[in-house]
Parts: structure tokens; C-alpha cells; sequence
């Protein structure tokens, strides 16, 4: 059985390869502030954005849906999860001036940052249990207008393919 579960790995995945490599605020030099949460935590999207410490980009986690593939036997030979990962910004403006985070801009920055994550730890590492594939399946943009605020949202949908259980 896996020593954390496949949500906690794709958090530490992500939160890791940010870290080692910080996005920028829109003017190319002063690292953005990253919050990585689990989804339906109790903060309120203005909280996370204009509190302290006011956070530029919010990823949160969510639960998965899973799917098996039955091709022997309809014995379950491997199962698919699919972990939707939300990406949230909005535009800070300073007064008088241009933004200093563009919400659309943070969002193709993240998206980018997001790919380099999953390509670079697709394949689970030697003798790991359970053994995994990770990939992006899927991503898909709104925006909205929530309590006041212009909220950016993509979801990427990663799949996190394995043989346990099974």
C-alpha cells in the first residue's frame, strides 16, 4: 500500500517543482506567492487574495473520480483516478498604475509550470508501491465574477493510472 495517498503525492509533486521554480509577478523579477490547499477548505476567496500573506496564485486539490479498465476477464487490471487540480488568480491592481498580477497571464504561467511538473514526475520512481503514471488529461478555463471580485479559474484534470487494488 502507498506510504501517502495519490493526492498527497500530486500536491507535493506540484508544490515542489513551484517552489524549485517560482513564478513570476508580471514584472518578470519579484517571485509570485503560491497557496496550495485542499478544495472546500473554509477560506474565503477574498481572504486568500487579499489577506496576509496575500497569495498572487491558489491551487487546490480536489477529491478524485476513478474508472477501471477490465481487459482480462473482467478481472480490474488497472485503475484510472482523476484528480481535478483548480488553479485560481485574480487581477491586483495597484492604484494609479498597471497590475502587478494579470490574472490571465498567471494563469498561462501556472498552466506551463503544471506541465513541467507532471512530465518530469510521469513514471512513479523504481520499486515504488504502488507503481503510478501521472498525466494531464484535460484543462478547462472560466472566468467569473464571485462576491466582487473577477475570479480566473482553470482546472486541469490529471489522471493517476496504477495497478493496486486489483
Amino acid at each position: 500500500m502507498a506510504a501517502t495517498d495519490p493526492r498527497t503525492t500530486i500536491m507535493g509533486i506540484i508544490s515542489t517543482y513551484i517552489t524549485a521554480n517560482p513564478l513570476k509577478k508580471d514584472d518578470g523579477a519579484t517571485n509570485a506567492t503560491t497557496v496550495h490547499i485542499w478544495e472546500g477548505g473554509p477560506e474565503p476567496l477574498k481572504y486568500l487574495f487579499y489577506g496576509t500573506p496575500a497569495a498572487d496564485v491558489v491551487i487546490s486539490y480536489g477529491e478524485p473520480q476513478s474508472s477501471s479498465r477490465r481487459p482480462i476477464q473482467d478481472k480490474p487490471v488497472h485503475y484510472d483516478m482523476v484528480y481535478p487540480v483548480t488553479v485560481t488568480t485574480v487581477d491586483k491592481p495597484v492604484t494609479g498604475a498597471s497590475l502587478t498580477v494579470t490574472a490571465s497571464r498567471m494563469q498561462y504561467k501556472v498552466t506551463y509550470a503544471l506541465r513541467a511538473a507532471v512530465a518530469a514526475s510521469a513514471q512513479s520512481a523504481s520499486g515504488a508501491s504502488p507503481a503510478y503514471t501521472l498525466m494531464i488529461n484535460s484543462d478547462g478555463s472560466q472566468r467569473k465574477m464571485i462576491g466582487g471580485l473577477q475570479v480566473y479559474e482553470t482546472q486541469h484534470r490529471l489522471v493517476y493510472e496504477t495497478s493496486y487494488g486489483g
